[in-house]
């Protein structure tokens, strides 16, 4: 996309887009990303800390609850109660019942995970501990019968059985059932009920229950044995969580300590954990909805889009406010540069309405050139108006080149039938000035020039015998150089008709050449009655300053020679070049004529 078509406006938009809010948004969608990531790990290593110490607490419970279901093996007087028969000795079990009693409590004195206990035989006597009530002994010997049957074809002969209310503590109880065999004859002896107090188990499951989480606990059987809320076996939306929830536990690896996996029903998401109690068979499994991560991250992103929407406002009011000072700036500077009035320069400024730099650095280079422009064409307009003056001059006094050729050509038949050598050389002379001044060429080798000067003087010293003597000592290396026409015998004129107006003899005019540093230097001197310094003074800012070139050129004719010469060689070599004036009065003038070496003069192109 070529954005230079666009406008700073939205040049500026689209660059903020591009460079703060686009990667700022990405950012804050990868970082809630990464965050729900980190989130749904917390959470996962969480259930997994839950389900390990689970997994140890319930086996220390079912190790305390061993301990009292081997008794029989560690204590004598318990194995011989457990194989008597008390049919006609209804005294000795009722001693053995308190001795039962007393050893239960002493072993169980350090372990208060086990609430009640009971013991019976194989001649069907029981020994109970802490069953407060016949009711209470009655339901449970009534569920003992079902829960040895499951015992008897379970490991190492003991069942536990689901978790049971306590309507006396209040609390959840683990019932555990074991077949006892006597470790002398390994022959069955009876059997034991222990009920684990569940509630440290239920303690961590609480302690670390998030919403939406659920623990359940599925025996060695795959049938619920216990659930921490009740919603997802009494609901029928949660039947289907349920039965896969079961599908689960049922496919838990034995070796895999603890298995992971997503489960999704209908919309839902749930990540669930799960392991295999080695002690019990049980296997315990934990199940969190994953719509608190996912509201966790839906609550980011929506952060992040409200971020996103304000950075943008944002950015389209910072591209506002930035391009309406810019294009404010653009918009006067445009209206001043194309007000600009090309025949006199005039600064624009823009001062006051903008900061930007480079703005400023535009509003200078267009002075510069502007300034320049201008005064290339005011050169090239005074350099055109002064040749075009002299052609006029010229042209005033032709009246008809054919008719002065024929006349001249006339006059010098006649001098030379009457032997009147002077007159012949006027006429001469005056012939070839005029054929030079009607060439209209501008540009002239430097001998021509010189030529031109001698036959001005030969007309003069004819004119005015013995008054002028002209020096010429330009090498003759210099005379096949090309200069602009008119450079040095309108000089030599301003010398004779100024300089030496009121002098009679002894007037004396050198014209000499110099080359210093690349830049060629004529020397035009004369020993005239020189300038006076008030207006060698105005001459010289007349040649400096360009505006007061075509005034004076219009009213001191008596300068307009020099006010020529200097403006051509500007207008054909550049400001660095022109004309240089010392003078003295009674003394006389120099005048240093400064071109370039070797370089033909062409006039600009505008």
């Amino acid at each position: 996309m070529k954005t230079h078509f666009f406008s700073y406006r939205t040049q500026i938009f689209i660059a903020s887009l591009l460079l703060l809010i686009i990667p700022s948004t990405i950012l804050g969608i990868t970082a809630a990303n990464q965050t729900a990531s980190t989130v749904k790990e917390d959470f996962s290593q969480t259930m997994e800390t839950i389900l390990t110490q689970t997994d140890l607490t319930l086996n220390t419970l079912l190790n305390d609850a061993t301990k009292i279901a081997d008794m029989h093996i560690l204590n004598n007087d318990i194995r011989k109660a457990l194989i008597t028969d008390y049919d006609n000795n209804l005294l000795a079990y009722s001693q053995d019942s308190s001795m039962f009693t007393k050893q239960l409590i002493q072993t169980n004195r350090l372990n208060s995970n086990v609430i009640s206990c009971l013991f019976r035989s194989r001649y069907d006597y029981t020994f109970e501990y802490n069953i407060l009530n016949a009711q209470t002994h009655k339901e449970i010997l009534e569920k003992m019968n079902s829960w040895e049957e499951k015992a008897l074809t379970s490991n190492y002969h003991t069942y536990f059985a689901p978790i049971q209310d306590s309507f006396i503590s209040g609390k959840k109880i683990l019932p555990m059932v074991k077949i006892l065999y006597d470790g002398y004859t390994f022959k069955e002896i009876g059997s034991c009920y222990v009920g684990i107090d569940f509630s440290s188990v239920e303690t961590i499951f609480n302690s670390a229950k998030t919403p939406g989480s659920v623990i359940m606990i599925f025996n060695s059987h795959n049938t619920l044995a216990y659930c921490s809320d009740s919603k997802y076996i009494n609901s029928e939306s949660s039947q289907i969580l349920f039965d896969e929830l079961s599908k689960f536990s049922k496919n838990i690896p034995e070796n895999d300590p603890i298995q992971t996996q997503t489960i999704s029903v209908g919309k839902e998401n749930y990540l669930v954990n799960g392991c295999l109690n080695q002690t019990t068979g049980w296997h315990i499994v934990q199940c969190l909805n994953n719509k608190n991560i996912t509201q966790a991250y839906q609550h980011n992103l929506l952060n992040y889009s409200a971020i996103f929407v304000f950075t943008l406002l944002l950015g389209l009011i910072l591209a506002l406010f930035l391009s309406r000072s810019l294009t404010h700036s653009i918009t006067l500077l445009c209206q001043q540069m194309d007000s600009q009035d090309l025949n006199s320069y005039k600064e624009i400024s823009v001062d006051g309405k903008t900061s930007n730099r480079e703005l400023q650095k535009l509003v200078t280079s267009f002075n510069h050139l502007n300034k320049r422009l201008t005064e290339s064409l005011r050169q090239n307009y005074t350099s055109r108006l002064s040749e075009q003056n002299m052609y006029i001059q010229m042209l005033q006094t032709q009246i008809n080149h054919h008719f002065l050729y024929n006349t001249l050509n006339s006059i010098k038949s006649i001098a030379d039938i009457h032997n009147e050598p002077e007159i012949k050389t006027i006429a001469s002379c005056m012939s070839e000035l005029l054929r030079y001044n009607l060439k209209k060429v501008p540009v002239v080798y430097l001998e021509e020039e010189i030529q031109q000067i001698y036959r001005y003087l030969t007309i003069l010293d004819i004119r005015f015998p013995s008054k002028f003597t002209f020096d010429c000592s330009i090498p003759d290396d210099f005379y096949s150089l090309e200069i602009p026409a008119f450079l040095l015998q309108p000089l030599v004129e301003n010398s004779v008709e100024h300089g030496f107006a009121q002098m009679e003899t002894d007037c004396r005019i050198n014209l000499s050449a110099n080359l210093e540093d690349g830049i060629l230097h004529f020397f035009l001197i004369d020993n005239g009655s020189g300038i006076k310094p008030e207006r060698l003074k105005e001459i010289l800012y007349s040649l400096e300053n360009e505006k007061s070139h075509i005034e004076n050129m219009q009213q001191n004719h008596h300068f307009i020679g020099l006010l020529n010469v200097h403006q051509r060689i500007q207008s054909y070599y550049g400001k660095k070049y022109g004309l240089s004036i010392e003078s003295v009065v009674e003394e006389g003038t120099i005048v240093d004529i400064q071109i370039p070496y070797m370089k033909k003069p062409e006039l600009p192109n505008i």
